[in-house]
């Protein structure tokens, strides 16, 4: 027997979140071109036709995606808000919370791109608006963790920040061939674990903002 559609908001979240569930799940596990509207409903309860009640193309899921992730990110930065720390200890907690979020990182790889032709008008204003929350929560950690720097300055940390988030994926994940490649060639005296590279990255762009 089909499933039926969504006939109330609880049900309508319910099967959205659902959505999101099985997209996070596969685009953990398999390319991102290999994923379809069909292959994520084929790990859900809502049948493929159905599928287009919800979402029109698999852009949009990812983009819901993001934001939750967003929106789980801005509530791990709550910790920054209760205290001062050294820069250095805020690097390397921050770096922490990061790395834990490898999905937010891959969706970040792959955001500009292979979205930046597929997003519409509205998709843009739609991931903008409901992850202005991080970005207010950002502006107040920065604002409490580096308080003698600038506006510029920290503005300047944000821009640079969300650069950098873009690329940490890829530094984890490149492909064994290019990696033996690079090791073969010394393209790069060493290769330090991925949360280290984050870290010292942190620590790099965070100078500028600092009191030493």
């Amino acid at each position: 027997m089909g499933k039926l559609r969504a006939r109330t908001d609880e049900e309508l979240a319910a099967r959205k979140n659902e959505i999101l569930n099985a997209a996070r799940k596969q685009l953990m596990t398999i390319d991102y071109d290999a994923i379809t509207l069909a292959t994520i409903a084929e790990q859900t309860s809502i049948s493929r036709p159905s599928m287009y009640h919800y979402y029109e193309k698999k852009e949009n899921v990812f983009t819901d995606l993001m934001i939750q992730e967003y929106e789980e990110l801005n509530d791990d930065l709550q910790i920054f808000l209760k205290r001062k720390m050294a820069r250095e200890r805020f690097c390397r907690k921050l770096a922490s919370i990061l790395w834990e979020r490898q999905l937010l990182l891959k969706l970040l790889s792959l955001q500009l791109p292979v979205w930046r032709h597929e997003y519409s008008d509205d998709n843009w204003k739609k991931f903008v608006e409901e992850t202005a929350p991080y970005q207010e929560t950002l502006k107040s950690v920065l604002i409490k963790q580096f308080p003698n720097a600038t506006d510029e300055q920290r503005n300047m940390f944000r821009i640079q920040f969300s650069v950098y988030c873009n690329s940490l994926y890829v530094i984890e994940h490149l492909p064994e061939s290019q990696m033996k490649a690079m090791e073969k060639s010394n393209f790069f005296d060493s290769i330090p674990k991925g949360e280290d590279i984050c870290y010292e990255g942190l620590i790099l762009l965070s100078a500028v903002m600092s009191e030493e």
